[in-house]
């Protein structure tokens, strides 16, 4: 019953920021569910308008991890009873003290992937992994690419793959920071031997989803290390997604980036109009949805982003068509476009531009901002911060440059060329950069 509800979970964890999905569904739970009824029930102190909100998404959700339309409620706890302590557990195993595994969502599969140009090297490897689940390819095999292009997709599409041949095959799937809360919890219940026996003995086909959150945490990669070379040695599979190539996430060990090197590395790139425009194809005929190609084309060459924005555009157009009461038309596309567009090109402060960049090239603000040149990597990170702030918000060149010294239109306008054609050039400065605008948020 609960496992329903988590493939739900992963769905709208897809579907929603980092943020929302962590405040309002992240400790939700599933306590009832009969033929024609659900009841979900959700932690004290949270909004119940929010859920209202989602009511449309949540049931898409649910539909597609369970291919039912029941109806459902959601039964929020009073505080004392979210205050209680844990009871203890009867079995002291590691999958009672600690969830070893996140399941998978049945909508990942190779089949609903649609890979392009950009996807086919990354999509072929996989399903050469899946097909051939024993270690003898490509182990580890190391996926890296902007966020929603598709690298959580191919991830579970491996596991499924491999469950539907052989259920026998253990399967686990984590994020990394899923990973790192493992570690830390039985770190303080003096429990890691427990951790890395489990997953030594237990595990047959390791999946870890964006390691590059594993930055700076040495103690968890120093784990991960070790367990990594107990289930290489053994022959067991091990695929791994990050947003960038290992050697270029900041702070991994160079015994871990030298470890990810022994397989094969694969990225996916931004999907070029016409993959776009066979997602959003894809993505229609899932839901069963009538719309024209001249909608389709329309909304594949305004949501130039991701894979993730294109399917919002989807359930946007469902949404909007239920609530209208109207079939799917162009003025309904225009719509979902105008709403999509301010997450492609969110407004944000300009504070929180500065932040980001001040923090990646650690640089203070102060000194973005002051007049005069500076050093050459002061230059650089002020070149960012004005193509980023350009690229976020829809301030004038003008604004930008008052915000740094008084500088004129002409520098602006020179710095955002020069960002640009550097990222032309350079495939890890325009992953930089794409990393830089996803981690900015006011």
């Amino acid at each position: 019953m609960q496992i329903d509800w988590e493939r739900c979970l992963n769905y709208l964890r897809g579907m929603l920021s980092d943020s929302v999905f962590k405040t309002y569904f992240a400790q939700t739970k599933l306590v009832n569910q009969t033929a024609g009824h659900t009841v979900i029930s959700v932690p004290p102190g949270l909004d119940t308008k929010v859920y209202s909100a989602y009511k449309e998404l949540i049931k898409l959700g649910w539909k597609d991890a369970t291919h039912l339309d029941t109806p459902m409620e959601f039964e929020f706890q009073p505080q004392e009873i979210a205050l209680q302590p844990a009871q203890a557990t009867s079995d002291n195993s590691f999958k009672d003290f600690l969830k070893p595994s996140v399941p998978l969502s049945g909508s990942f599969r190779f089949e609903n992937f649609v890979p392009g140009d950009k996807a086919q090297l990354a999509f072929n490897a996989a399903i050469a992994v899946a097909k051939n689940p024993d270690g003898t390819q490509y182990n580890p095999l190391f996926i890296y690419g902007s966020s929603g292009l598709g690298k959580t997709h191919l991830l579970q599409a491996i596991g499924n793959y491999i469950l539907e041949e052989d259920p026998t095959k253990r399967v686990c799937y984590l994020t990394s920071e899923d990973f790192s809360q493992q570690y830390m919890k039985c770190l303080r219940e003096g429990r890691v031997t427990e951790m890395s026996d489990f997953y030594r003995n237990e595990v047959d086909i390791l999946l870890i989803d964006d390691i590059q959150n594993w930055t700076g945490k040495y103690e968890t990669q120093n784990e991960f290390f070790l367990i990594f070379n107990a289930l290489h040695q053994a022959g067991k599979q091990i695929v791994l997604t990050s947003d960038a190539p290992a050697g270029e996430v900041k702070n991994l060990s160079d015994r871990l980036v030298s470890r990810f090197a022994w397989g094969l590395t694969v990225d996916i790139q931004p999907p070029d109009v016409e993959t776009r425009e066979a997602i959003l194809h894809k993505k229609a005929e899932e839901r069963h949805l009538e719309i024209s190609d001249d909608v389709l084309h329309f909304l594949a060459e305004k949501i130039a982003s991701n894979v993730r924005c294109l399917e919002s555009a989807i359930i946007k157009l469902t949404l909007q068509s239920s609530l209208m009461n109207h079939d799917i038309d162009m003025s309904i596309a225009q719509k979902v476009a105008a709403e999509i567009a301010p997450t492609l090109r969110r407004r944000v402060s300009l504070d929180a531009v500065l932040h980001a960049v001040s923090q990646h090239y650690e640089v203070p603000e102060s000194k973005l901002t002051e007049p005069g040149r500076g050093t050459k990597e002061i230059s650089k990170a002020r070149q960012v911060a004005m193509y980023l702030m350009r690229e976020c918000s829809s301030i004038s060149l003008q604004s930008i440059g008052s915000r740094f010294g008084g500088k004129d239109h002409s520098t602006v306008v020179h710095a955002i060329k020069s960002v640009k054609k550097e990222m032309e050039t350079d495939a890890a400065f325009a992953r930089l950069i794409e990393g830089l605008k996803n981690s900015i948020h006011d």
